[in-house]
């Protein structure tokens, strides 16, 4: 006898085999700052509830190909882990969310009895009376009254667009867009002028309260928000715009034009540096949880660890592949029918007081030598010299250089990973001005071993007072899998920036939650003499 279909009302963390028919109201695609992409969804039931749901990564690909989710579609899904629904800006007021896992059933049907739309609309009077859960997203309709403020910078998240927005209240509020959407409403304004004013529907929008000089504003929750511009499929759209056709202006007005620019006012230093600690290899020896940090170091030589210069990797993401059943297959169950080679090369680099191993991948690798490792083995096999475990000496062009590094601090491993770095002589300086007068080296407990050449070893748990135990044990980033935010991680799009503007905690959603621990790692840490 076959499970029977249960509402989204009912769902709580007590079983998992939960069976519901819903529609699929909004999807989109999340990438952490690790470079993971995972899938996030709002569905609907036919009594209207609404609950959100997670496609981890290593489904993403299964729901993307071989059972596709489409906004619109209905569906009879079954089978799920259910979380608290502890998103910091929640999608949803539902007590849980749904997890898919590997078991997760999904067949697309049609269900008459679903709406097509349905809508969590707030209005903008209820917004200026402060009727709204702070912490809750929502749609909101409102007719384009004025544009104060635009940046349109083409193919990055930088852009900005500030203007007002008005209902059948005749109130107004700001509303703030940021990113993609800024370029689908310019993109908008320059094509369809013929259309007169404009009516925006912003699903799953944040609501910002005002700060200091900040007024009450709407925003963008970056890749959890949708625009749609006079849409006029939606009756709630379509009658705002009829009835607010007087008040609106055209497109053609003065007050619509948007200016573009090519220019960012952030500085290739504010971009690198943005969300990361820049500490000295000194400071980051003091770190006790993962932390994104930026520092400046010599790549000295290259450590042999538990394999050679390059790893095989996945033909359609950089994952390692390994042979299973015949086939070359990578943890997200992408199948290659040959291994990619893909650098990762452990480097020791110095600052001159300090060395540390420091992980470069192979985008970087590539930068910094100028040949793909790929390229590298077919020449290496032509010559007939190739040895997998023989570190090729065209690798050696990446040593002996000054670069400023942006990496992430994992307390569990005993080296920095590469996420990006810059050679420029300038930006180096700058860098290392900020951390020359915060140097540590003097606490650290020393054993030496005269038998090295040119470094000693210290196994050491660093003596820090209790003020700069404060400042070294809370740092301000962590690397964390985002969710929907109104605040923009640049580590996702190679550090574009568009900071937050006001002095708010700046907070992610993870999915994978892991509890960081607070006890004191002991690890190597190489000093020079």
């Amino acid at each position: 006898m076959a499970r029977p279909i249960e509402y989204i009302s009912s769902i709580d963390d007590s079983k998992d085999l939960w069976k519901v028919a819903v529609r699929c109201k909004h999807l989109w695609s999340v990438t952490s700052s690790q470079n993971r992409e995972h899938l996030e969804l709002i569905l609907f039931d036919s009594k209207l509830d609404l609950i959100q749901a997670i496609v981890p990564s290593y489904l993403v690909s299964k729901f993307k190909t071989q059972v596709e989710l489409e906004v619109g579609c209905s569906y009879i899904m079954q089978n799920f882990k259910v979380s608290s629904n502890d998103f910091s800006f929640k999608s949803t007021d539902h007590k849980f969310k749904l997890i898919f896992c590997g078991s997760t059933s999904v067949k697309k049907v049609q269900l008459s009895d679903i709406p097509l739309n349905h809508l969590k609309l707030i209005g903008i009077n209820a917004i200026i009376e402060g009727k709204y859960r702070k912490n809750l997203l929502y749609d909101i309709i409102g007719g384009v009254t004025e544009i104060s403020q635009a940046q349109i910078i083409p193919d990055n998240n930088k852009s900005k667009i500030v203007f007002s927005l008005t209902d059948l209240s005749k109130h107004h509020v700001q509303c703030t867009l940021w990113g993609k959407l800024v370029v689908q409403l310019n993109e908008y304004y320059t094509t369809h002028k013929a259309d007169g004013s404009i009516v925006l529907l912003l699903m799953n929008a944040r609501i910002k309260e005002p700060q200091g000089n900040y007024p009450l504003n709407v925003s963008n929750a970056w890749n959890g928000t949708k625009l749609l511009i006079n849409d006029l499929s939606i009756e709630e759209v379509k009658n705002l715009k009829e009835k607010l056709k007087d008040d609106l202006p055209t497109l053609s007005s003065s007050s619509m034009k948007m200016e573009t620019t090519n220019t960012s006012v952030f500085s290739d230093l504010d971009k690198f540096v943005w969300k990361a600690e820049v500490l000295s290899l000194s400071d980051i020896a003091y770190l006790q949880t993962e932390t994104t940090c930026v520092t400046v170091a010599t790549l000295e030589k290259f450590e042999c660890g538990q394999s050679g210069w390059y790893y095989d990797g996945c033909s359609e993401c950089t994952k390692s592949v390994t042979l299973k059943d015949g086939k070359f297959m990578c943890y997200s169950k992408h199948i290659s029918s040959e291994p990619v080679p893909r650098f990762k090369l452990e480097v020791l680099a110095s600052d001159g007081k300090l060395k540390y191993k420091f992980v470069f991948w192979d985008v970087d690798c590539v930068k910094l030598i100028g040949k793909s490792a790929l390229q590298m083995k077919l020449d290496l096999m032509e010559t007939g010299d190739f040895d997998p475990l023989e570190f090729p000496y065209e690798l050696d062009v990446m040593l002996k250089k000054e670069l400023a590094i942006r990496a992430v601090f994992q307390p569990n491993k005993a080296s920095l990973s590469v996420i990006e770095f810059k050679a420029d002589e300038v930006l180096r300086t700058k860098i290392k001005e900020r951390f020359k007068c915060e140097e540590h080296t003097s606490k650290i407990v020393v054993s030496t071993d005269d038998t090295r050449d040119n470094m000693h070893t210290a196994s050491c748990t660093p003596t820090i007072s209790t003020s700069e135990k404060q400042s070294h044990a809370d740092p301000q980033t962590v690397s964390d899998p985002l969710s929907i935010t109104a605040d923009y991680d640049p580590s996702v799009a190679n550090s574009a920036l568009t900071p937050s503007k006001r002095s708010i905690p700046e907070t992610v959603e993870e999915l994978d939650s892991a509890q960081l621990s607070s006890t004191k790692i002991i690890r190597d840490i190489k000093l020079e003499k």
